[in-house]
């Protein structure tokens, strides 16, 4: 282990790492997943449950939130979309899982409020975020959870995420005389180390196999079993209509392919590594997401894959480019104008984010077929 991070395991200890420590002093090693959801969820001292701003430029990182106010604006224009398709009703679910500041919810609710006002009748803003320290007030209409359990099922409507499976728990796996996991265990000097030892749970034994993908000898992989799960949960609590999830990742055979060494990262005031034990409850940790995994999840639960692209595809068919306003805006100001046109811009760039993120649309019980309109360039046949 480099001595800058050995030096900052010593030097400061969070209430998570102290956690992580006490476990594993307890049981000898514990799974990646466990560590990672210490670190991150952990009531003291985890990373998304302590008040520290962890976006935009004060965070560590920037998201679609950050970079424009027609992220949200255009996600309702779809949503618009799929309560005509289930034929107006009454009673229309939104429901944000991992929802941060809420920002997504909060800026598709006005949107809606301003543009669609039939639609805005029937609305109703489910907002779920473990990080209780960022809800907003509850009323009739918008409320805030802490867990998706709470909801119950019985949901129409549209169950949304936005960078959330890349930042659930995952296990992670060796190729080394058959697969091996990868567990966290502790050195002489107390240091957080990698342990490799038989599988925890027998799902990562067929995780592979499933899908048809076979490790080379010393690749290295992140298992999203946690993903799996919630994906799941989503249909089952999804009465009738759509599933959307913007993230960042790959289909299974473009992730797992012979030679990668795992696609780890972790995130610190706009700089990445790839050593989840420095820093630890001060620093995101993630990975690639696994979308072929998602939508055979989502099947397994009643969710049928109504498209698959990338977000700068996505957006652009949702009417990304109408949204540009002239650099004499009466409305706006010339700086504001430029910002407003070059955070559109960045949206949909190619070989920026508009590539980096994908989005994955699944569907249950409505009509799909008006979705051919804005997933352009569909690409689910490489799930």
């Amino acid at each position: 282990m480099p001595e800058c991070v050995a030096e900052s395991n010593r030097s400061f200890e969070s209430g998570a790492l102290r956690e992580i420590k006490r476990r594993i002093k307890e049981t000898g090693r514990i799974t990646f997943a466990e560590f990672m959801d210490v670190a991150l969820y952990w009531e003291d001292g985890g990373y998304y449950t302590s008040r520290e701003e962890r976006w935009a430029e004060k965070g560590d990182y920037i998201t679609n939130l950050d970079i424009s106010p027609v992220f949200p604006a255009l996600v309702a224009g779809c949503i618009h979309r799929m309560w005509q398709a289930m034929g107006l009703p009454g009673r229309f679910h939104i429901v944000e899982v991992g929802a941060g500041r809420g920002w997504l919810s909060l800026g598709i609710y006005n949107t809606v409020k301003e543009r669609y006002p039939d639609l805005f009748k029937a609305l109703e803003l489910r907002i779920v975020e473990k990080n209780r320290k960022l809800h907003g007030h509850s009323t009739e209409r918008v409320r805030w959870y802490g867990d998706i359990e709470e909801i119950g099922t019985g949901i129409r409507g549209c169950i949304i995420s936005n960078e959330l499976f890349d930042s659930l728990p995952f296990h992670r796996v060796v190729m080394r005389d058959g697969l091996r996991e990868i567990y966290v265990g502790l050195d002489d000097e107390g240091r957080l180390i990698d342990v490799e030892g038989g599988l925890s749970i027998f799902e990562l034994s067929g995780y592979f196999q499933d899908m048809g993908i076979s490790l080379g000898e010393g690749d290295t992989a992140e298992v999203g079993l946690e993903a799996v799960r919630l994906m799941r949960r989503f249909g089952s609590i999804l009465e009738s209509g759509f599933v959307v999830t913007f993230d960042y990742g790959l289909p299974a055979r473009e992730l797992y392919c012979a030679g990668r060494k795992g696609n780890l990262l972790c995130y610190f005031r706009h700089t990445m590594n790839d050593d989840p034990y420095r820093m630890v409850g001060m620093q995101d940790i993630t990975t690639h997401v696994d979308f072929t995994s998602l939508a055979r999840a989502g099947r397994m639960s009643g969710l049928e894959v109504g498209g698959f692209t990338l977000q700068r595809y996505f957006l652009t068919g949702l009417g990304a480019l109408e949204e540009l306003v002239e650099i004499e805006c009466p409305d706006m100001g010339e700086v504001d104008s430029l910002r407003h046109n070059l955070g559109i811009k960045e949206l949909i760039m190619p070989g920026g984010v508009g590539d980096v993120f994908k989005v994955l649309i699944q569907y249950k019980g409505v009509e799909s077929g008006w979705l051919r309109e804005v997933v352009v360039r569909d690409m689910k046949e490489r799930l």
